[in-house]
Protein backbone atom coordinates (compact mmCIF):
# COMPACT_ATOMS: atom_id res chain seq x y z
CA UNK A 1 0.00 0.00 0.00
CA UNK A 2 1.45 3.37 -1.02
CA UNK A 3 1.35 6.21 1.47
CA UNK A 4 2.34 9.81 1.11
CA UNK A 5 5.11 11.09 3.36
CA UNK A 6 5.65 14.84 3.52
CA UNK A 7 9.04 15.88 2.14
CA UNK A 8 10.26 17.29 5.45
CA UNK A 9 9.55 13.90 7.12
CA UNK A 10 11.70 12.07 4.58
CA UNK A 11 14.70 14.25 5.18
CA UNK A 12 17.09 13.51 8.05
CA UNK A 13 16.96 15.81 11.02
CA UNK A 14 19.15 18.87 10.54
CA UNK A 15 22.58 18.65 12.09
CA UNK A 16 22.74 20.33 15.46
CA UNK A 17 25.78 21.76 17.17
CA UNK A 18 24.09 21.46 20.53
CA UNK A 19 25.91 19.38 23.16
CA UNK A 20 23.66 17.23 25.40
CA UNK A 21 25.59 18.15 28.55
CA UNK A 22 24.71 21.82 28.06
CA UNK A 23 21.04 21.00 28.49
CA UNK A 24 21.64 18.94 31.63
CA UNK A 25 23.83 21.70 33.10
CA UNK A 26 21.27 24.41 32.40
CA UNK A 27 18.37 22.46 33.88
CA UNK A 28 20.37 21.59 37.00
CA UNK A 29 21.61 25.17 37.39
CA UNK A 30 18.08 26.55 36.96
CA UNK A 31 16.63 24.36 39.73
CA UNK A 32 18.58 25.67 42.71
CA UNK A 33 18.73 29.49 42.90
CA UNK A 34 16.09 30.78 45.30
CA UNK A 35 15.93 27.58 47.34
CA UNK A 36 18.51 28.48 49.98
CA UNK A 37 19.32 31.23 52.48
CA UNK A 38 16.19 33.32 52.79
CA UNK A 39 13.20 33.65 55.08
CA UNK A 40 9.60 32.80 54.34
CA UNK A 41 8.14 35.00 51.60
CA UNK A 42 4.53 35.85 50.88
CA UNK A 43 2.07 34.81 49.68
CA UNK A 44 2.17 31.08 50.43
CA UNK A 45 5.45 30.29 52.22
CA UNK A 46 4.44 31.33 55.78
CA UNK A 47 1.23 29.31 55.51
CA UNK A 48 2.89 26.19 54.15
CA UNK A 49 5.53 26.41 56.86
CA UNK A 50 2.84 26.53 59.53
CA UNK A 51 1.02 23.53 58.00
CA UNK A 52 4.27 21.53 57.95
CA UNK A 53 5.03 22.45 61.56
CA UNK A 54 1.53 21.35 62.58
CA UNK A 55 2.02 18.00 60.86
CA UNK A 56 5.42 17.42 62.46
CA UNK A 57 3.96 18.36 65.84
CA UNK A 58 1.59 15.42 65.63
CA UNK A 59 -1.23 16.78 63.50
CA UNK A 60 -3.40 14.68 61.24
CA UNK A 61 -1.65 13.43 58.13
CA UNK A 62 -4.94 13.64 56.20
CA UNK A 63 -6.01 17.09 57.32
CA UNK A 64 -3.43 19.88 56.91
CA UNK A 65 -4.13 22.63 59.43
CA UNK A 66 -2.98 26.15 60.20
CA UNK A 67 -3.87 27.31 63.70
CA UNK A 68 -6.15 24.28 64.11
CA UNK A 69 -8.19 25.21 61.04
CA UNK A 70 -8.28 23.12 57.81
CA UNK A 71 -5.81 24.32 55.22
CA UNK A 72 -6.39 23.13 51.64
CA UNK A 73 -4.74 25.95 49.70
CA UNK A 74 -1.76 23.63 49.16
CA UNK A 75 -2.02 19.95 48.33
CA UNK A 76 -1.65 17.55 51.27
CA UNK A 77 0.90 15.69 49.12
CA UNK A 78 3.10 18.77 49.12
CA UNK A 79 2.81 19.13 52.91
CA UNK A 80 3.82 15.47 53.34
CA UNK A 81 6.90 15.77 51.14
CA UNK A 82 7.95 19.13 52.61
CA UNK A 83 7.63 17.69 56.12
CA UNK A 84 9.72 14.68 55.10
CA UNK A 85 12.51 16.89 53.76
CA UNK A 86 12.41 19.11 56.84
CA UNK A 87 12.76 16.13 59.14
CA UNK A 88 15.59 14.54 57.11
CA UNK A 89 17.66 17.59 56.14
CA UNK A 90 17.11 20.08 58.94
CA UNK A 91 19.03 21.23 60.90
CA UNK A 92 22.10 19.08 60.15
CA UNK A 93 22.39 19.68 56.40
CA UNK A 94 20.45 22.90 55.82
CA UNK A 95 17.97 25.24 57.47
CA UNK A 96 14.32 24.30 57.83
CA UNK A 97 13.05 26.68 55.15
CA UNK A 98 15.52 25.47 52.52
CA UNK A 99 14.81 21.85 53.42
CA UNK A 100 11.09 22.30 52.80
CA UNK A 101 11.74 23.97 49.43
CA UNK A 102 13.32 20.71 48.29
CA UNK A 103 9.72 19.55 47.85
CA UNK A 104 9.22 22.17 45.10
CA UNK A 105 12.50 21.17 43.47
CA UNK A 106 11.47 17.50 43.54
CA UNK A 107 8.04 17.98 41.97
CA UNK A 108 9.36 20.47 39.42
CA UNK A 109 12.13 18.06 38.43
CA UNK A 110 9.52 15.31 37.99
CA UNK A 111 7.43 17.58 35.76
CA UNK A 112 10.44 18.63 33.68
CA UNK A 113 11.75 15.08 33.28
CA UNK A 114 8.34 13.62 32.39
CA UNK A 115 7.56 16.39 29.88
CA UNK A 116 10.98 16.06 28.27
CA UNK A 117 10.68 12.27 28.01
CA UNK A 118 7.26 12.70 26.41
CA UNK A 119 8.90 14.99 23.88
CA UNK A 120 11.49 12.33 23.06
CA UNK A 121 8.78 9.71 22.53
CA UNK A 122 6.73 11.95 20.25
CA UNK A 123 9.46 13.84 18.43
CA UNK A 124 12.50 11.57 18.53
CA UNK A 125 15.63 11.34 20.64
CA UNK A 126 17.41 13.93 18.51
CA UNK A 127 15.43 16.60 20.35
CA UNK A 128 17.56 15.96 23.48
CA UNK A 129 16.31 18.52 26.03
CA UNK A 130 14.25 20.81 23.82
CA UNK A 131 10.99 20.48 25.77
CA UNK A 132 12.64 20.95 29.17
CA UNK A 133 14.70 23.91 27.95
CA UNK A 134 11.59 25.61 26.58
CA UNK A 135 9.90 25.06 29.95
CA UNK A 136 12.70 26.52 32.07
CA UNK A 137 12.77 29.48 29.70
CA UNK A 138 9.15 30.31 30.65
CA UNK A 139 8.90 32.94 33.38
CA UNK A 140 5.68 31.39 34.70
CA UNK A 141 7.45 28.29 36.01
CA UNK A 142 10.02 30.10 38.16
CA UNK A 143 7.96 30.83 41.27
CA UNK A 144 6.34 27.38 41.36
CA UNK A 145 9.68 25.67 40.89
CA UNK A 146 11.59 27.34 43.70
CA UNK A 147 9.31 28.54 46.50
CA UNK A 148 7.00 26.80 48.96
CA UNK A 149 3.61 26.22 47.34
CA UNK A 150 1.50 23.55 45.73
CA UNK A 151 1.76 24.53 42.05
CA UNK A 152 4.84 22.35 41.60
CA UNK A 153 2.65 19.32 42.41
CA UNK A 154 0.25 20.32 39.65
CA UNK A 155 3.14 20.74 37.22
CA UNK A 156 4.37 17.24 38.11
CA UNK A 157 0.86 15.85 37.57
CA UNK A 158 0.64 17.48 34.13
CA UNK A 159 4.05 16.11 33.15
CA UNK A 160 3.17 12.57 34.28
CA UNK A 161 -0.08 12.65 32.30
CA UNK A 162 1.73 13.86 29.19
CA UNK A 163 4.38 11.16 29.46
CA UNK A 164 1.76 8.52 30.17
CA UNK A 165 -0.14 9.45 27.03
CA UNK A 166 3.10 9.39 25.03
CA UNK A 167 3.73 5.77 26.07
CA UNK A 168 0.11 4.61 25.98
CA UNK A 169 0.38 2.96 22.53
CA UNK A 170 3.69 1.26 23.28
CA UNK A 171 4.17 0.31 26.94
CA UNK A 172 0.78 -0.39 28.47
CA UNK A 173 1.76 -1.07 32.10
CA UNK A 174 4.10 1.89 32.45
CA UNK A 175 1.65 4.20 30.67
CA UNK A 176 -1.28 3.08 32.82
CA UNK A 177 0.76 3.66 35.98
CA UNK A 178 1.92 7.11 34.92
CA UNK A 179 -1.55 8.19 33.81
CA UNK A 180 -3.21 6.80 36.93
CA UNK A 181 -0.76 8.50 39.27
CA UNK A 182 -0.96 11.74 37.27
CA UNK A 183 -4.77 11.82 37.44
CA UNK A 184 -4.75 11.05 41.16
CA UNK A 185 -2.11 13.69 41.82
CA UNK A 186 -4.16 16.22 39.87
CA UNK A 187 -7.26 15.38 41.92
CA UNK A 188 -5.38 15.84 45.19
CA UNK A 189 -3.62 19.05 44.13
CA UNK A 190 -6.15 20.87 41.93
CA UNK A 191 -9.48 19.19 42.66
CA UNK A 192 -11.46 16.38 41.12
CA UNK A 193 -12.82 18.53 38.29
CA UNK A 194 -9.29 19.01 36.97
CA UNK A 195 -8.70 15.25 37.15
CA UNK A 196 -11.93 14.62 35.21
CA UNK A 197 -10.82 17.12 32.57
CA UNK A 198 -7.47 15.31 32.18
CA UNK A 199 -9.32 12.00 31.85
CA UNK A 200 -11.60 13.52 29.24
CA UNK A 201 -8.54 14.58 27.22
CA UNK A 202 -7.34 10.98 27.14
CA UNK A 203 -10.74 9.61 26.11
CA UNK A 204 -11.27 12.21 23.37
CA UNK A 205 -7.96 11.50 21.62
CA UNK A 206 -9.27 8.50 19.60
CA UNK A 207 -11.20 10.95 17.43
CA UNK A 208 -7.95 10.89 15.47
CA UNK A 209 -6.89 7.74 13.64
CA UNK A 210 -3.40 8.18 15.07
CA UNK A 211 -4.80 7.27 18.49
CA UNK A 212 -7.15 4.47 17.42
CA UNK A 213 -4.87 1.71 18.66
CA UNK A 214 -5.87 -1.29 20.77
CA UNK A 215 -2.94 -0.82 23.14
CA UNK A 216 -4.11 2.70 23.81
CA UNK A 217 -7.55 1.47 24.88
CA UNK A 218 -5.95 -1.09 27.19
CA UNK A 219 -3.75 1.63 28.67
CA UNK A 220 -6.77 3.80 29.45
CA UNK A 221 -8.55 0.92 31.17
CA UNK A 222 -5.41 0.23 33.19
CA UNK A 223 -5.07 3.91 34.07
CA UNK A 224 -8.63 3.93 35.42
CA UNK A 225 -7.85 0.83 37.46
CA UNK A 226 -4.86 2.63 38.97
CA UNK A 227 -6.34 6.09 39.43
CA UNK A 228 -9.78 5.34 40.86
CA UNK A 229 -8.51 3.54 44.00
CA UNK A 230 -5.83 6.21 44.49
CA UNK A 231 -8.40 8.98 44.14
CA UNK A 232 -10.66 7.30 46.70
CA UNK A 233 -7.94 6.83 49.34
CA UNK A 234 -7.82 10.45 50.45
CA UNK A 235 -11.59 11.14 50.90
CA UNK A 236 -12.09 7.79 52.62
CA UNK A 237 -9.14 8.38 54.95
CA UNK A 238 -10.31 11.92 55.67
CA UNK A 239 -13.83 10.67 56.44
CA UNK A 240 -12.45 8.03 58.78
CA UNK A 241 -10.19 10.60 60.45
CA UNK A 242 -12.77 13.37 60.82
CA UNK A 243 -16.30 13.16 59.36
CA UNK A 244 -16.75 16.88 60.03
CA UNK A 245 -13.62 17.78 58.08
CA UNK A 246 -14.67 15.46 55.26
CA UNK A 247 -18.07 17.17 55.01
CA UNK A 248 -16.39 20.58 54.86
CA UNK A 249 -13.90 19.38 52.22
CA UNK A 250 -16.68 17.83 50.12
CA UNK A 251 -18.79 20.96 50.35
CA UNK A 252 -16.11 23.57 49.67
CA UNK A 253 -12.85 22.05 48.41
CA UNK A 254 -13.47 18.84 46.46
CA UNK A 255 -13.54 20.59 43.07
CA UNK A 256 -10.57 22.86 43.74
CA UNK A 257 -11.07 26.51 42.80
CA UNK A 258 -14.60 25.68 41.62
CA UNK A 259 -15.66 24.90 45.20
CA UNK A 260 -17.52 21.76 46.21
CA UNK A 261 -20.95 20.20 46.25
CA UNK A 262 -22.39 23.05 48.33
CA UNK A 263 -20.45 25.92 46.80
CA UNK A 264 -19.90 25.11 43.12
CA UNK A 265 -19.44 28.28 41.07
CA UNK A 266 -18.33 29.40 37.63
CA UNK A 267 -16.90 32.65 36.33
CA UNK A 268 -15.50 34.16 33.17
CA UNK A 269 -11.72 34.48 33.13
CA UNK A 270 -10.87 34.07 29.45
CA UNK A 271 -9.41 37.55 28.95
CA UNK A 272 -7.43 37.39 32.21
CA UNK A 273 -5.74 34.10 31.34
CA UNK A 274 -5.19 35.03 27.70
CA UNK A 275 -3.31 38.25 28.47
CA UNK A 276 -1.24 36.58 31.21
CA UNK A 277 -0.40 33.65 28.95
CA UNK A 278 1.55 36.03 26.69
CA UNK A 279 4.31 36.46 29.30
CA UNK A 280 3.71 33.35 31.40
CA UNK A 281 4.39 30.93 28.51
CA UNK A 282 7.00 32.86 26.52
CA UNK A 283 8.78 31.47 24.45
CA UNK A 284 6.65 28.29 24.46
CA UNK A 285 3.60 30.14 23.12
CA UNK A 286 5.13 31.73 19.97
CA UNK A 287 7.04 28.53 19.19
CA UNK A 288 3.78 26.56 19.49
CA UNK A 289 2.07 29.03 17.16
CA UNK A 290 4.90 28.44 14.69
CA UNK A 291 4.33 24.68 14.84
CA UNK A 292 0.60 25.16 14.22
CA UNK A 293 1.30 27.46 11.30
CA UNK A 294 3.42 24.79 9.61
CA UNK A 295 0.28 22.70 9.11
CA UNK A 296 -0.10 18.90 9.20
CA UNK A 297 -0.38 18.93 13.00
CA UNK A 298 -3.82 17.29 12.72
CA UNK A 299 -2.14 14.22 11.20
CA UNK A 300 0.45 14.00 13.98
CA UNK A 301 -0.19 12.28 17.29
CA UNK A 302 1.53 15.07 19.23
CA UNK A 303 -0.50 17.69 17.34
CA UNK A 304 -3.83 16.07 18.16
CA UNK A 305 -2.85 15.63 21.82
CA UNK A 306 -1.71 19.22 22.21
CA UNK A 307 -4.78 20.54 20.40
CA UNK A 308 -7.24 18.58 22.54
CA UNK A 309 -5.32 19.37 25.76
CA UNK A 310 -5.19 23.11 25.10
CA UNK A 311 -8.84 23.21 23.99
CA UNK A 312 -10.34 21.38 26.96
CA UNK A 313 -8.09 22.78 29.67
CA UNK A 314 -8.30 26.23 28.12
CA UNK A 315 -12.08 26.02 28.25
CA UNK A 316 -11.90 24.98 31.91
CA UNK A 317 -9.70 27.97 32.73
CA UNK A 318 -12.11 30.27 30.90
CA UNK A 319 -14.86 29.45 33.40
CA UNK A 320 -12.62 29.61 36.50
CA UNK A 321 -14.39 31.57 39.25
CA UNK A 322 -11.03 32.59 40.81
CA UNK A 323 -8.42 34.28 38.66
CA UNK A 324 -4.98 32.97 39.57
CA UNK A 325 -2.25 33.22 36.95
CA UNK A 326 -0.35 30.17 38.19
CA UNK A 327 -3.21 27.98 36.94
CA UNK A 328 -1.68 28.50 33.49
CA UNK A 329 0.99 26.02 34.51
CA UNK A 330 -1.36 23.29 33.21
CA UNK A 331 -0.87 24.61 29.67
CA UNK A 332 2.94 24.73 29.74
CA UNK A 333 3.77 21.04 28.97
CA UNK A 334 1.66 20.79 25.77
CA UNK A 335 2.80 24.24 24.64
CA UNK A 336 6.45 23.23 25.14
CA UNK A 337 5.82 19.99 23.24
CA UNK A 338 4.30 21.94 20.36
CA UNK A 339 7.12 24.45 20.47
CA UNK A 340 9.75 21.72 20.19
CA UNK A 341 7.95 19.86 17.40
CA UNK A 342 9.00 22.22 14.60
CA UNK A 343 12.01 23.77 16.27
CA UNK A 344 14.44 22.45 13.64
CA UNK A 345 12.39 24.03 10.87
CA UNK A 346 12.33 27.42 12.53
CA UNK A 347 13.47 29.94 9.95
CA UNK A 348 16.93 31.33 10.44
CA UNK A 349 15.56 34.85 10.71
CA UNK A 350 13.08 33.87 13.45
CA UNK A 351 15.78 31.94 15.35
CA UNK A 352 18.14 34.90 15.03
CA UNK A 353 15.45 37.27 16.32
CA UNK A 354 14.67 35.04 19.32
CA UNK A 355 18.39 34.78 20.04
CA UNK A 356 18.95 38.53 19.64
CA UNK A 357 15.87 39.40 21.73
CA UNK A 358 17.09 37.07 24.49
CA UNK A 359 20.61 38.50 24.43
CA UNK A 360 19.32 42.08 24.65
CA UNK A 361 16.68 41.36 27.29
CA UNK A 362 18.72 39.19 29.62
CA UNK A 363 21.96 41.06 28.96
CA UNK A 364 20.44 44.40 29.96
CA UNK A 365 18.71 42.80 32.94
CA UNK A 366 21.98 41.20 34.09
CA UNK A 367 23.81 44.52 33.71
CA UNK A 368 21.09 46.22 35.76
CA UNK A 369 21.41 43.59 38.51
CA UNK A 370 25.18 44.04 38.72
CA UNK A 371 24.76 47.83 38.86
CA UNK A 372 22.05 47.42 41.47
CA UNK A 373 24.35 45.23 43.56
CA UNK A 374 27.04 47.94 43.47
CA UNK A 375 24.49 50.63 44.31
CA UNK A 376 23.01 48.71 47.25
CA UNK A 377 26.34 47.89 48.84
CA UNK A 378 28.63 50.79 47.82
CA UNK A 379 26.23 53.66 47.07
CA UNK A 380 27.13 54.07 43.40
CA UNK A 381 25.31 54.92 41.16
CA UNK A 382 23.75 57.22 43.73
CA UNK A 383 20.31 57.50 42.11
CA UNK A 384 20.00 53.72 41.90
CA UNK A 385 21.15 53.39 45.51
CA UNK A 386 18.43 55.83 46.53
CA UNK A 387 15.73 53.81 44.77
CA UNK A 388 17.06 50.57 46.26
CA UNK A 389 16.82 52.06 49.76
CA UNK A 390 13.31 53.31 49.02
CA UNK A 391 11.95 49.89 48.05
CA UNK A 392 13.85 47.93 50.74
CA UNK A 393 14.61 50.29 53.64
CA UNK A 394 15.44 47.46 56.06
CA UNK A 395 18.30 46.20 53.90
CA UNK A 396 21.78 46.26 55.45
CA UNK A 397 24.71 46.03 52.99
CA UNK A 398 25.83 42.43 52.88
CA UNK A 399 28.46 40.81 50.65
CA UNK A 400 28.68 37.05 51.05
CA UNK A 401 31.46 35.07 49.37
CA UNK A 402 29.42 32.14 48.07
CA UNK A 403 26.69 34.16 46.29
CA UNK A 404 29.41 36.32 44.73
CA UNK A 405 31.19 33.21 43.43
CA UNK A 406 27.96 31.81 41.98
CA UNK A 407 27.08 35.11 40.29
CA UNK A 408 30.62 35.48 38.95
CA UNK A 409 30.48 31.95 37.53
CA UNK A 410 27.09 32.27 35.81
CA UNK A 411 27.89 35.51 34.00
CA UNK A 412 30.89 34.31 31.91
CA UNK A 413 29.13 31.01 31.16
CA UNK A 414 26.23 32.94 29.67
CA UNK A 415 28.62 35.12 27.68
CA UNK A 416 30.22 31.97 26.31
CA UNK A 417 26.82 30.50 25.39
CA UNK A 418 25.64 33.52 23.41
CA UNK A 419 28.86 33.78 21.38
CA UNK A 420 28.48 30.32 19.83
CA UNK A 421 28.07 30.11 16.08
CA UNK A 422 25.47 28.24 13.98
CA UNK A 423 22.51 29.52 16.00
CA UNK A 424 19.36 27.78 14.80
CA UNK A 425 16.13 26.83 16.52
CA UNK A 426 17.50 24.61 19.25
CA UNK A 427 20.50 26.84 19.90
CA UNK A 428 18.23 29.89 20.21
CA UNK A 429 16.06 28.07 22.77
CA UNK A 430 19.16 26.99 24.70
CA UNK A 431 20.47 30.54 24.74
CA UNK A 432 17.09 31.80 25.95
CA UNK A 433 17.08 29.23 28.77
CA UNK A 434 20.65 30.23 29.63
CA UNK A 435 19.61 33.88 29.82
CA UNK A 436 16.65 33.08 32.08
CA UNK A 437 18.92 30.99 34.31
CA UNK A 438 21.51 33.78 34.47
CA UNK A 439 19.00 36.45 35.48
CA UNK A 440 17.32 34.19 38.03
CA UNK A 441 20.70 33.20 39.51
CA UNK A 442 21.86 36.83 39.77
CA UNK A 443 18.55 37.86 41.33
CA UNK A 444 18.78 35.06 43.91
CA UNK A 445 22.43 35.75 44.78
CA UNK A 446 23.29 39.43 44.35
CA UNK A 447 19.82 40.69 45.29
CA UNK A 448 18.82 37.99 47.78
CA UNK A 449 19.57 39.96 51.00
CA UNK A 450 17.82 43.01 49.55
CA UNK A 451 14.75 40.97 48.56
CA UNK A 452 14.72 39.16 51.89
CA UNK A 453 14.69 42.46 53.77
CA UNK A 454 11.70 43.58 51.69
CA UNK A 455 9.67 40.36 51.57
CA UNK A 456 10.30 38.82 55.00
CA UNK A 457 8.48 39.75 58.19
CA UNK A 458 11.62 39.27 60.29
CA UNK A 459 12.80 42.93 60.09
CA UNK A 460 9.33 44.11 61.12
CA UNK A 461 9.28 41.78 64.10
CA UNK A 462 12.79 42.81 65.13
CA UNK A 463 11.85 46.48 64.92
CA UNK A 464 8.92 45.94 67.23
CA UNK A 465 11.02 43.98 69.70
CA UNK A 466 13.56 46.81 69.78
CA UNK A 467 10.75 49.25 70.66
CA UNK A 468 9.61 47.27 73.70
CA UNK A 469 10.36 48.81 77.10
CA UNK A 470 13.64 47.70 78.64
CA UNK A 471 11.79 46.26 81.62
CA UNK A 472 9.40 44.19 79.47
CA UNK A 473 10.88 40.87 80.62
CA UNK A 474 11.04 42.01 84.25
CA UNK A 475 7.36 42.93 84.13
CA UNK A 476 6.61 39.39 82.92
CA UNK A 477 4.29 41.14 80.53
CA UNK A 478 2.42 39.48 77.66
CA UNK A 479 1.00 40.68 74.35
CA UNK A 480 -2.64 40.19 73.46
CA UNK A 481 -3.49 39.28 69.85
CA UNK A 482 -6.76 38.45 68.16
CA UNK A 483 -7.33 34.90 66.80
CA UNK A 484 -8.30 36.39 63.43
CA UNK A 485 -4.94 38.21 63.12
CA UNK A 486 -3.41 35.37 61.11
CA UNK A 487 -0.50 37.39 59.73
CA UNK A 488 0.59 38.43 63.21
CA UNK A 489 0.38 34.86 64.43
CA UNK A 490 2.41 33.63 61.46
CA UNK A 491 5.11 36.32 61.62
CA UNK A 492 5.58 36.85 65.36
CA UNK A 493 5.12 33.17 66.08
CA UNK A 494 7.95 32.35 63.66
CA UNK A 495 10.45 35.14 64.28
CA UNK A 496 10.01 35.99 67.96
CA UNK A 497 9.82 34.32 71.34
CA UNK A 498 7.50 36.92 72.82
CA UNK A 499 4.63 35.76 75.03
CA UNK A 500 1.66 36.10 72.70
CA UNK A 501 -1.78 35.43 74.17
CA UNK A 502 -5.03 34.96 72.28
CA UNK A 503 -7.77 37.25 73.62
CA UNK A 504 -6.04 37.56 76.99
CA UNK A 505 -7.27 40.91 78.26
CA UNK A 506 -5.00 40.70 81.29
CA UNK A 507 -2.02 41.47 79.00
CA UNK A 508 -0.74 45.00 79.26
CA UNK A 509 0.19 45.19 75.57
CA UNK A 510 -1.92 44.59 72.50
CA UNK A 511 -0.69 43.92 68.93
CA UNK A 512 -3.14 44.61 66.11
CA UNK A 513 -3.13 44.61 62.31
CA UNK A 514 -4.66 47.59 60.56
CA UNK A 515 -3.90 50.04 57.72
CA UNK A 516 -1.27 52.77 57.72
CA UNK A 517 -3.62 55.72 58.21
CA UNK A 518 -5.46 54.13 61.14
CA UNK A 519 -5.51 55.67 64.61
CA UNK A 520 -5.18 53.71 67.86
CA UNK A 521 -8.44 52.48 69.40
CA UNK A 522 -9.96 54.64 72.09
CA UNK A 523 -8.20 54.26 75.42
CA UNK A 524 -4.95 52.98 73.88
CA UNK A 525 -1.72 54.66 72.83
CA UNK A 526 0.86 53.55 70.29
CA UNK A 527 4.15 52.09 71.55
CA UNK A 528 5.33 51.12 68.05
CA UNK A 529 3.96 50.90 64.55
CA UNK A 530 5.42 49.53 61.33
CA UNK A 531 5.06 47.15 58.44
CA UNK A 532 6.66 45.77 55.33
CA UNK A 533 7.97 48.39 52.87
CA UNK A 534 5.50 50.00 50.47
CA UNK A 535 2.54 48.11 51.96
CA UNK A 536 -0.06 50.55 53.24
CA UNK A 537 -2.83 48.01 53.68
CA UNK A 538 -0.90 45.78 56.07
CA UNK A 539 0.22 47.78 59.09
CA UNK A 540 0.91 46.69 62.65
CA UNK A 541 0.53 48.57 65.92
CA UNK A 542 1.75 47.69 69.40
CA UNK A 543 -0.52 49.39 71.93
CA UNK A 544 -0.66 49.97 75.66
CA UNK A 545 -3.39 51.58 77.78
CA UNK A 546 -3.33 55.33 78.08
CA UNK A 547 -2.25 56.55 81.51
Amino acid sequence: MLTYTPPESRLPAPHTYEKPWIGWLLIFAWLWPGVFSHDLWRPSEPWVNEAVKALLAGGSIWLPTVFDEPYFSVSPVYVWVAAMYRRILSPDMTDAYSAMRFASVTFTAIGLAASNLAGKVFLGRQQNHSVALILIGCAGLIMAGHFLGGMSVQFAAAGLCLYGLALARKRVIVAATLLGVGWALAALSAGYLMAVCLMLIAFVLPISTAWQVKRYTVSLVGALAVSVPLMLIYPLALYHSSPTAFTWWQSYQMLGTFGGTASFSLGWSAWYYLKNLLWFAFPALPLAVWSFSRGQWKQQDWGVLAGVWLTLLGALLCVEPIQYQDNLIWLLPPLALLGAAKLDSLRRGAAAFLNWFGIMTFGLFALFLWLGFLAMNFGFPAKLAERAAYFSPYFVPDIDTMPMLVASLFTPLWLWAITRKHVKGRQAVTNWAAGMTLVWALLMTLFLPWLDAAKSYRPVVEQMQAALPTDFAAQQACIQIEPAAKTIRLAWGEYSNLPLRLNDRSCRYRLIQTHKQASPPEGWQTVWQGGRPRNREEWFMLLEPQP
